[in-house]
Formats: C-alpha cells, structure tokens, sequence
C-alpha cells in the first residue's frame, strides 16, 4: 500500500448507538425525520460530533438514505436480536474496509476459543498506518470486539464463538443474490465475502445451512447438475421478509 493510498486513522464505532438507531428507525415515516432526530438525540454534546457519528450510522446502515434499507426492514419483520447484529456485523465491514481485512486476515484465521495476541492488532494497525497510532489500535480491537468476533477477560483477548448464523446467511441469500426466486451459482456465492463477515469460516458452512434450508424447504433446491453447484430459490425477497421464514 502506498503512503498516498493509506488511510488516516479508524474513526470511533459507537456499535450500541447504531443498534437503537436502527431500531428506532422503524417509528418514522421516512428517513428525514428519523435523520433529523437521530442528530438530536445523539449523546455526545458537541454537534460536530453528532454530525459525524448520525452520518456514520445513515452511510453503513442507510446507504440509500431509506427506510427502506436492509437493517430497518429486517428489524421490522423478525424483531429479532441475532438477526439484525448479523445483518448489522456484515454491512459494518463493507463500509470499514480496514477492519474488515483484520477480521479477515488476523481474527477468522484462528480457532474459536484460541488466545487473541494483541500484537497482531498494533502491527496490523503500524502496517496499514504505516505508523503507531494508539487511538486506532484500541478502536480497532473495540470495534472488532463490539461486532462479535473478539472476545475480552481482562488484559486477555481472545476469539469469539459465534453462533451459526444460518437465518441471516438465507435472508442476505435472498437480498443479494435472489430478490425474487431464480437459480444461483454456488461460486457466485462463496466468491462474495459476506458470508465470512458473519463469522462462518468455510464453504463446509455455507453448504451445511443450504442443506438444512433445502430439507426444511426454505428453497426449492440445492443440487450439483452437471458439475454447476447451484440453489434454486422459491420464495421472492419480500416474501421472505413479510413471511417471516426462518430455519
């Protein structure tokens, strides 16, 4: 990486505050109003700061400034706590590329359970910096521990156990990849990243949760034909979501 190409620093990640956020936003009629009231109700008491952390939640989690986005219309379909952590964990990493590398490179490569050396994350930090910077390197680890990944008993970090997120994985399936029902290449899917960003760790994963959703019929099929792994899709999108289907 080239000094001109480097990031400047990690910004502050104020995980319970996008959390309420997005769970608030399903009692406004449209994103305006909730954008105009998230500013105010923000704790922090500089409005700079406010500014900042309201554009920080609007750019992850309503890139298309909508009430409409993904988190909001999961939260009001399931009310489910998982579920909307898992949909939040993965649009997380896709707006902070840094941290999703870390994760990937640094965190995912150990076993659940396995001892976290810090020191991974102050040379991650040093190497994408290209200098020590404290302020990052506490973010870093806060932010990686707040989304689930790390988990923390004193001085000691170590990597989380997270629970199979197979719900998420399928409602993120039907998103992406199969807004209303179609046949999806297995490769296209586990060329994707998302699936990492839940925190599954290999295609044996992946596999395993489209069994299970093909057996519960949650999908029409998952078959290989002719060596082209794929699954086919029974149910649009928004009927998923209005359906309330889930393993």
């Amino acid at each position: 990486m080239t000094d001109s190409n480097r990031p400047s620093t990690l910004q502050m990640f104020p995980w319970e505050a996008m959390i309420a956020a997005v769970k608030r936003s399903v009692d406004f009629p449209g994103f305006d109003a909730f954008y105009a009231d998230l500013f105010e109700s923000l704790p922090q008491n500089s409005p700079e700061t406010r500014r900042r952390v309201a554009n920080l939640i609007a750019r992850a989690y309503f890139p298309n400034r909508s009430l409409e986005d993904l988190p909001t219309r999961v939260w009001c379909a399931y009310r489910r706590d998982d579920l909307l952590a898992g949909i939040m964990r993965v649009m997380a990493l896709e707006a902070e590329p840094v941290i999703a590398r870390f994760v990937l490179e640094q965190v995912l490569v150990l076993e659940s359970g396995a001892v976290f050396d810090a020191a991974r994350a102050r040379d991650f930090v040093g190497t994408t910096f290209g200098r020590s910077d404290p302020k990052s390197y506490q973010r870093l680890l806060t932010t990686t521990h707040h989304l689930g990944f790390l988990a923390r008993s004193g001085q000691q970090w170590s990597v989380s156990a997270i629970a199979r997120p197979a719900d998420t994985f399928l409602i993120l399936l039907h998103a992406r990849f199969a807004p209303t029902p179609r046949i999806v290449r297995m490769s296209d899917i586990l060329s994707a990243p998302f699936w990492r960003y839940l925190g599954m760790r290999s295609p044996a994963e992946v596999r395993a949760v489209l069994h299970e959703a093909d057996a519960a019929r949650l999908i029409a099929r998952y078959v290989t034909v002719d060596e082209l792994e794929q699954v086919t899709t029974c149910y649009s999108f928004d009927e998923y979501l209005s359906e309330r289907i889930a393993l």
